[in-house]
């Protein structure tokens, strides 16, 4: 084609930097994808520290892995500096060689990057999205905005620190005294820490690194529940097409177990949301509860889990995106697939028993969630079920009519007159009546312009954007509509 050869057609910094920011990462995608980074590094410690600053908040990932000469960082800073083609060490959790880019810039608008390789001395680099919006330049900076932070590599022999900055996506603009976007901010932080010991529970567990997060270690949690008495039935391994390794796990009923263990087992989404395959790549998880359109979700096959697990040169089999957080299993193994489901489902019914059983009402029962209905114990032993005051539309009714307490007083008489016995007999004369498979796909537009006037509400407070987005999009039922999130704007 050299014969055909014209002009030379050169992206231009200013727009292809700022379409960075959109690759859909949330904060703990974003995270994740630096923890990938450290890990390929050989890191054996990674720490996830943030501070609260207003609108000069930051979050910094320091590892102690090989670090970089100058040639290796500008190469690491440069977009797209590696071939998705290449060989790549089965170790090696990238593929692109975009995750430090596009995840940093999805969150922040200053990237700095400081490092030390074993024999060299510190260096550092920055891109600032600003500085390259006002000169239209693919501009590195040797810039660091605290020598403070140079010292934190001071008693490593080798390391890296990543130090996001400008966080306008997180905080905004907001002043160090804005309460919303300071709780906010914390909170977020609370489901990072919670997605990273999902993502890694594989090798914090076998501890080969050792997350932290502000002095605290991160807990692996597995979602088979190996530790649970009695322990979930496990199936043989079976060994599909291209090395690719299937296990099926089926847990033990809901009344075998203790309260504790079931609010621990649960995961961020609870049990419904959480059944189905489980996504690995070398042992990172993608994909965490998803029957990837082999199966729906069921009440009674909510104890069935299946871990997946395949080596990083079938990625383009299983199109896996930058993000690292889809995959599609290849059409040739999704027959096998979907026998394994089959049997795991059946098992799962099986134990589940669930004609005329009780059911547990926290499928949404996490921090990360906010789901519209509690249930508590009184002190006779008695079940009662409560309306959540954190779901962010009680939340923020209650606080309007914080004069006359007549909402207050209206949720209290909806609590005491539940109809629990006409509930219980539906669901004996006819299970299926009751099924969570059975919403809609399409949110009402109703439920749109509620979702789109609780987002007003949260602008009008200080909360930037995204993370206004972020909390209403983790509330019951808004949740089961990704689509709403394309009208907050």
């Amino acid at each position: 084609m050299h014969q055909y050869k014209a002009e030379n057609a050169k992206p231009n910094p200013k727009s292809t930097i700022n379409s960075y920011r959109s690759f859909g990462y949330n904060l703990s995608t974003a995270i994740a994808d630096i923890v990938d980074n450290s890990i390929s590094a050989e890191s054996k410690i990674i720490t996830i520290d943030y501070l609260w600053k207003g609108k000069d908040s930051l979050i910094s990932i320091l590892d102690n892995g090989k670090g970089m000469n100058l040639e290796e960082l500008i190469i690491a800073m440069t977009p797209g500096s590696k071939d998705p083609e290449d060989f790549r060490d089965e170790k090696d959790l990238g593929r692109f060689g975009m995750g430090l880019k596009t995840a940093s810039f999805s969150q922040c608008k200053r990237l700095t990057v400081i490092t030390k390789k074993e024999g060299f001395n510190t260096i550092k680099r920055c891109w600032d999205i600003d500085f390259i919006n006002q000169e239209e330049e693919w501009t590195l900076l040797d810039y660091v905005s605290d020598e403070s932070y140079l010292k934190k590599l001071d008693d490593l022999v080798s390391g890296t620190l990543i130090i996001w900055e400008c966080l306008d996506r997180i905080v905004g603009n907001a002043s160090e005294e804005n309460e919303s976007v300071k709780n906010a901010f914390y909170q977020e932080m609370v489901t990072v820490k919670e997605h990273l010991g999902i993502v890694f529970h594989k090798f914090i567990e076998s501890k080969k690194i050792k997350l932290i997060s502000n002095t605290y270690e991160i807990d692996a949690w597995n979602p088979f529940l190996l530790n649970l008495d009695p322990k979930p039935e496990m199936g043989q391994i079976e060994l599909l097409l291209n090395n690719v390794e299937v296990t099926y796990f089926i847990l033990p009923h809901m009344s075998k177990i203790s309260t504790e263990d079931y609010e621990k087992s649960g995961g961020p989404l609870g049990w419904y949301q959480q059944q189905g395959f489980y996504v690995y790549r070398g042992d990172r998880l993608l994909v965490a509860g998803d029957w990837l359109g082999i199966e729906k979700k069921r009440e009674y096959s909510k104890l069935a889990r299946i871990a997946i697990n395949f080596p990083n040169a079938n990625d383009f089999d299983w199109n896996l995106d930058i993000k690292k957080s889809t995959a599609m299993p290849p059409i040739e193994i999704r027959k096998e697939l979907s026998r394994i489901a089959k049997i795991a489902i059946m098992k799962s019914a099986k134990i589940y028993n669930w004609r005329g059983q009780k059911t547990i009402s926290k499928e949404n029962g996490n921090a990360s969630f906010e789901s519209l209905w509690k249930d508590e114990t009184n002190r006779e032993g008695v079940k009662k079920y409560k309306i959540n005051k954190k779901h962010p539309i009680i939340r923020q009714v209650i606080e309007s009519d914080s004069s006359n307490k007549l909402f207050s007083k209206a949720l209290k008489l909806l609590e005491e007159n539940i109809p629990v016995e006409l509930i219980l007999y539906n669901q004996n004369e006819d299970p299926s009546f009751h099924e969570l498979e059975k919403i809609t796909e399409t949110p009402s537009d109703d439920l749109i312009k509620l979702a789109v006037e609780l987002f007003q509400i949260y602008i009008s407070q200080g909360i930037p954007e995204s993370l206004s987005r972020q909390q209403i999009m983790n509330a019951t039922p808004f949740n089961f509509f990704p689509l709403i999130n394309d009208y907050l704007k």
